[in-house]
């Protein structure tokens, strides 16, 4: 039960770095290229940060039920989320750079990027760490 609090516990600190990724986009000059960038406040980034609790916790309330096979939907989904980190990261560096002459107007988006890939990789971890102790009891 201890790994299932610690794994219910990184999908939503994991949920909640999501959502504050959103918002600090949408506050930040990468708010501003296209014409479907999510603006802050607008109904764009609203339904987004929607879609983010329902794909999260819809599985999460699923697992908590006690379906375990749903782990291997929300690693699927967990391994989506961290291809989505590494290429949120490297796209605000590439326009910082380029076109916004330096990063420093979008430290927080990629150090909330960065601590959100970290625990998606933790998450990931301890998902195939616990089902590797639960097969060797």
């Amino acid at each position: 039960m201890k790994k299932n609090k610690w794994l219910i516990m990184l999908t939503c600190v994991s949920a909640v770095l999501f959502v504050a990724l959103i918002m600090s986009t949408s506050l930040s000059p990468l708010a501003q290229f296209g014409k479907h960038a999510n603006q802050f406040g607008s109904i764009g980034m609203w339904s987004s940060i929607g879609m983010i609790f329902v794909l999260y916790f819809i599985p999460l309330c699923i697992y908590v039920a006690g379906i375990d096979p749903i782990k291997y939907v929300m690693a699927i989904f967990c391994m989506l989320g961290i291809i989505i980190t590494i290429a949120y990261a490297l796209i605000a560096l590439f326009l910082g750079i380029l076109f916004l002459q330096g990063i420093q107007n979008l430290f927080i988006v990629i150090i909330i990027d960065l601590f959100l890939l970290i625990v998606n990789i933790i998450w990931l971890i301890s998902m195939f760490l616990s089902m590797k102790v639960k097969k060797t009891n």
